[in-house]
């Protein structure tokens, strides 16, 4: 191959994610760690968090993006592109069943929490909520299968 770099410069951000998502313990991530994460693969500019967030939610088929605080409240205290401090992350979840799992344990929880994610009620922020509480908990046995 004459140039083996721009192969890959040539990789989309979901192309990216979806590589970060497959090799992560659990099948989703807070957004501020999947920029980081695409920041520390990515060669060049990276871009900013919003074209990222509209990239990935350009490709439902691959990614489904969750937003816990939902509601009348937030529209109401936020002005328009503002996000409250004190918020919670927005989480990514990747629906590619390439996740590596370490054992049929791990496997089974990942897979799991990615069909739960995949139809949460995304309106509802108890259902998002308890979403959020299942990975973390997910997360915890998978450290412990491994």
């Amino acid at each position: 191959m004459l140039f083996p770099a721009l192969r890959r410069i040539m990789k989309t951000i979901p192309d990216v994610a979806r590589e970060i998502l497959r090799r992560s313990p659990t099948p989703a991530l807070p957004l501020p760690r999947l920029i980081q994460a695409i920041d520390e693969e990515t060669v060049g500019h990276v871009p900013s968090a919003e074209r990222i967030l509209r990239e990935l939610r350009s490709r439902p088929d691959l990614f489904r993006v969750l937003d816990p605080l939902i509601g009348p409240w937030r529209r109401a205290t936020a002005k328009p592109g503002e996000v409250p401090p004190w918020s919670p992350d927005t989480w990514v979840l990747g629906l590619d069943p390439g996740t590596q799992a370490r054992s049929p344990v791990s496997a089974r929880t990942v897979e799991s929490l990615r069909c739960l994610g995949r139809n949460v009620d995304e309106n509802s922020a108890t259902a998002v909520a308890h979403w959020l509480l299942l990975i973390e908990r997910g997360a915890s046995v998978s450290r412990r299968a491994a």
